[in-house]
């Protein structure tokens, strides 16, 4: 069949962008075009400016592989979103107008990063991109920090593009970026100015380090959509629905929301119009998410996962998961929780059930349950923290994990979690009891601070290790 592009644009059966795209100019540089970005920023600033207008085109730039540029490249940066809900629909977003490969394409980024039309820079490259070590300062010996210190006119992070594109402007007196994270991680604006503050530094650049972290904006988002990976089946209902073959497409629910943080300049996108949420609270946003939808993805994930359980859908309709995830929001996670002003946390809870329960987004556990690590700290600590021994669902979880931890551990699919996996060596013996075991787990100060209830977390992990999870649930 025929492919997507812009010669073709004119063949699809569904409706394509609102705007002239071949006047388009690019004004936004992306680093990290994967599904979740096509699915969610990219929708946001298409429909942003089919409203209000403005070149606000996006070059999408790829660090580690050439994928989004060879599926990408050949059908102009057009691909189809697919909204898998009761009624689906697809449309053809337009936003993206360049795609790059650091790989082949480095002299190319910088140039593009330079030129006086980009505005700003957005990034989605997970919490290892930005290279920060556990106090949140960058980590010189980072690989690709280190790398950067030694050839600036060569990045090879994100990091590095941000300086040295921030370099280059400023020496030909053009106007500071404005730089945001979209990653799922919190006070992330706050993280990456530290990040590219700190490199400028490491650089021996004092001046440009000041000026990056006074004159540069770095606002705070937070950004939620579950945008589960693009399978064959998706990309059959979207050639059938469209009418043209589409290697680029992605899917998502139709819930999608982006907080932003207000301390943005004038000239941008006009987000808000699209959907966005302006506001100087994205912390009680992010807190919020955090808690109440994170915090019960990786319940349903590791107790479902224990239980036998392949997707959220399948965890949420099993009664007595469903039941427990519904008494930890609302009896221990929705009291920790400070609500943005206008904002309902149990209407919040209600709406997050209803996603789960979206029959036409499968959302795999173990997917969800990568980097536990890095997730129960800031998921579901915080609620334990807040309440005590009283947060017992919370203590459940939490032994949930360990023990899943040891179980995974014990055969030859380790838990993918890339601070596990770097510190084997500081993990419990695999022979020990599931009581001991969790007993030494509570140890790790990178993950645990000291005054969780070990004891009533042992006890749970010794439960569900010998009655099984389900019956380990009636006696808490």
């Amino acid at each position: 069949m025929t492919r997507l592009s812009a010669h073709t644009l004119d063949q699809a059966k569904v409706s394509g962008p609102a705007y002239d795209r071949e006047a388009l100019g690019i004004g936004i540089v992306h680093f990290g075009p994967g599904a979740f970005t096509r699915a969610h920023q990219a929708v946001f600033t298409d429909d942003a400016i089919a409203r209000s207008g403005g070149d606000w085109g996006i070059c999408a730039v790829s660090l580690n592989s050439a994928r989004a540029k060879t599926s990408l490249g050949p059908q102009d940066g057009l691909y189809t979103l697919a909204i898998r809900d009761q009624v689906p629909s697809f449309r053809i977003i337009g936003a993206i107008k360049q795609v790059l490969f650091a790989g082949e394409d480095a002299v190319e980024i910088l140039a593009t990063l330079c030129v006086v039309t980009t505005s700003f820079i957005t990034l989605t490259i997970t919490e290892k991109g930005y290279a920060l070590d556990g106090s949140g300062k960058l980590d010189p010996d980072n690989p690709m920090i280190a790398a950067d210190i030694a050839n600036p006119d060569r990045p090879t992070s994100a990091i590095g593009y941000i300086v040295q594109a921030t370099a280059r402007r400023r020496q030909r007196g053009l106007n500071p970026l404005t730089v945001m994270s979209c990653d799922n991680l919190p006070s992330n604006g706050d993280r990456l100015r530290v990040a590219c503050a700190d490199l400028a530094t490491l650089m021996g650049q004092d001046e440009l380090a000041k000026y990056i972290r006074e004159e540069m904006r770095f606002p705070n988002t937070m950004v939620d959509s579950i945008t589960p990976a693009t399978d064959d089946g998706v990309l059959e209902a979207v050639e059938n629905a469209v009418g043209l073959r589409d290697e680029a497409a992605v899917q998502r629910e139709a819930f999608a929301q982006w907080v932003i943080e207000d301390t943005l300049p004038a000239d941008r996108p006009d987000w808000a119009s699209a959907g966005a949420i302006i506001t100087p609270d994205v912390h009680g946003y992010e807190n919020t998410k955090l808690g109440i939808l994170n915090g019960a993805h990786s319940t349903l994930t590791y107790l479902g996962l224990l239980a036998g359980h392949a997707s959220v859908g399948e965890a949420v309709a099993d009664p007595v998961l469903r039941k427990f995830a519904d008494q930890l929001i609302r009896q221990e996670t929705i009291p920790s929780i400070n609500a943005p002003e206008g904002l309902s946390l149990t209407g919040y809870w209600e709406a997050t059930l209803a996603r789960f329960d979206n029959p036409h987004i499968v959302h795999k556990l173990e997917q969800i349950s990568h980097d536990g690590s890095q997730k129960i700290p800031a998921r579901i600590l915080p609620v334990i923290l807040h309440h005590g021994e009283s947060a017992r669902r919370a203590c459940f979880v939490v032994a949930a994990w360990v023990e899943w931890t040891r179980q995974r551990r014990r055969t030859d699919q380790p838990p993918t979690d890339g601070w596990l996996s770097a510190n084997a060596s500081s993990l419990p013996d695999l022979d020990l009891s599931a009581t001991a075991y969790a007993h030494e787990m509570l140890t790790l100060k990178a993950i645990f601070p000291a005054n969780l209830p070990h004891d009533l977390i042992t006890n749970f992990a010794n439960t569900i290790s010998t009655h099984g999870v389900l019956n380990a649930i009636s006696k808490i």
